[in-house]
């Protein structure tokens, strides 16, 4: 006999529970309270790689955030490890490429390679070859091979 107690969550479960959290999101009142909740609804389906409905929320997020796209950004921005941090700043620039706002696209570029520049740089020699791997994965290669220019160029 199996003990519902200890069973584990099946993953289409917490998808249909992503939904029905996006649909009572969707019949509150618009406004930058549902926008700020959207936004944390946004970065929380993207970690279940929800994208769809990631995309959707981040649609009502920023027509509803009155300093767009602020709320979003926030929500991305609650990492505190470099390396999760350089992987949510890349998440953020894919989910602004889907919904089309270079705007957010431009930025998370822009903030991706300043705290990639800083993470690698604050690592001892031999640590940088692997940071340097870790950006390449949450970046691409040309932004890692910059990188290691720009620090063989300051050395």
């Amino acid at each position: 006999m199996v003990n519902t107690q200890y069973k584990p969550v099946a993953p289409d479960q917490r998808a249909r529970d992503l939904t029905k959290e996006l649909t009572l999101l969707e019949r509150e009142e618009a406004g930058p309270d549902r926008a700020a909740r959207l936004a944390t609804f946004v970065r929380a389906a993207h970690v279940e790689r929800q994208l769809n409905l990631a995309m959707h929320a981040a649609n009502l997020c920023l027509a509803e955030d009155p300093d767009a796209p602020t709320m979003l950004i926030d929500a991305y921005a609650t990492d505190t490890d470099p390396e999760e941090r350089l992987r949510t700043l890349g998440d953020l620039r894919d989910l602004a490429r889907y919904v089309e706002r270079p705007d957010v696209v431009e930025f998370a570029d822009r903030q991706l390679r300043a705290e990639a520049m800083e993470w690698v740089r604050a690592g001892e020699e031999h640590e940088r070859r692997h940071r340097l791997r870790t950006v390449q994965n949450a970046t691409n290669r040309t932004v890692a091979d910059q990188i290691r220019d720009e620090l063989a160029f300051l050395s």
